[in-house]
């Protein structure tokens, strides 16, 4: 039985802002751009025969030619594979789109224009299917009233796109179970959503979004990658490879057992080494401070950052509680007594959403009796 060993990645967002992270942008930038060239690597090391990238390869249209070039490079390097692309949303196939330039990729590289295409790979026997966005919207669906021969070719698909229910509107390309079952494609390589599905199935047709390599942001959490492994007529045989340098992680901790900052950020220390073992300083990290809190325990987010100095990003939130010894405010009567009193009235009545920032300024309150607030980014 024929088959093809394929290689899916998607959402890589070469050139992607990164604004959030201020200086380390531009470190960020150059690992997502690494990131790809290690996914070349891949490639090359398990004899890929076709690369799949199934759009928003770049953030935009506008793309520095260096970056151009180390990517053609890499391109011509994989001189027994063959990659397909399909731009997306965030990077349509228009006149001036990196895409469109004339007599630049190598003879390797398939770039799909428009409207589903197809291109018949002989030495492989793989018949290869692809569609472009040629703006930022696309409305129609782009795979349907499709007709795959009845032969022994291997048909499989890379497209950007959103599934979507049968009565759902999208403005990325919807796509149906349906559409994916009619197809009768042997695998449908998607892009569009960041996060990993598993290998799915819509009547005889595989399907799956691999997810972004490398996450770029606190809404693309965990371990990002690829999709590899064989695909033959009924047989889809993937499995999915780690490629991130970073991981962007999301972290409760009780802090309840802090006697001061420092035991605070020892505490977060022992979760993030417990987690993720001696590389856990290599992530970005949003940390949420739980726990409740004697109200004579001060709490110094910079402090506890300034222990953590080796974390490679760290955004820390303060939603600890403070545990209040509710005899002592009712019976001493001091302009902090008072103070703790009216707060507790005003968040005992306040409104859901309105009780957060009253907790905050109740924290700050009792903080500035102390003299120790100060400034924080978070």
């Amino acid at each position: 039985m024929k088959q093809v060993k394929i290689l899916h990645c998607g959402d890589v967002h070469l050139g992607a802002e990164l604004s959030m992270l201020g200086r380390k942008a531009a470190t960020r930038r150059t690992e997502i751009k690494r990131t790809f060239m290690n996914i070349l690597k891949l490639c090359q090391e398990e004899q890929v025969q076709l690369l799949l990238i199934a759009g928003d390869f770049f953030d935009n249209i506008h793309v520095e030619n260096n970056t151009l070039e180390e990517i053609k490079n890499g391109f011509e390097g994989l001189k027994d594979t063959i990659i397909a692309i399909a731009p997306g949303n965030h990077d349509p196939l228009t006149e001036d789109s990196p895409y469109a330039k004339v007599d630049f990729w190598p003879d390797n590289v398939i770039i799909f224009k428009s409207v589903l295409e197809k291109v018949e790979i002989e030495a492989l026997g793989v018949r290869l299917w692809g569609a472009a966005f040629t703006g930022t919207y696309v409305t129609t669906p782009m795979l349907q009233n499709i007709t795959v021969p009845q032969d022994d070719y291997i048909n499989i698909c890379v497209i950007h796109g959103e599934l979507a229910a049968l009565s759902q509107k999208s403005n990325y390309n919807p796509i149906t179970e349906t559409q994916l079952s009619r197809s009768k494609m042997d695998y449908v390589a998607l892009g569009h959503i960041h996060k990993q599905t598993e290998i799915l199935k819509a009547g005889d047709t595989y399907y799956a979004y691999p997810g972004c390599p490398e996450g770029r942001g606190f809404d693309e959490l965990d371990e990002k990658g690829v999709y590899l492994g064989i695909i033959s007529k009924g047989l889809c045989r993937l499995e999915h490879r780690r490629m991130c340098q970073r991981m962007y992680i999301e972290l409760n901790v009780d802090i309840s057992e802090a006697v001061n900052s420092k035991t605070a950020a020892n505490i977060i220390l022992d979760k993030m080494k417990s987690k993720y073992g001696e590389n856990y300083a290599e992530n970005l990290y949003k940390v949420s401070l739980e726990g409740m809190i004697d109200d004579n325990i001060s709490i110094d987010i910079e402090a506890i950052k300034a222990v953590l100095y080796e974390v490679y990003f760290i955004k820390i939130k303060d939603n600890t509680t403070i545990k209040i010894d509710f005899d002592s405010i009712s019976t001493e009567t001091t302009l902090r007594n008072i103070f703790m009193r009216k707060m507790l009235e005003r968040i005992n009545d306040a409104k859901p959403d309105e009780k957060e920032a009253l907790d905050a300024a109740l924290r700050l309150g009792i903080k500035a009796f102390s003299w120790e607030v100060k400034y924080s980014e978070d």
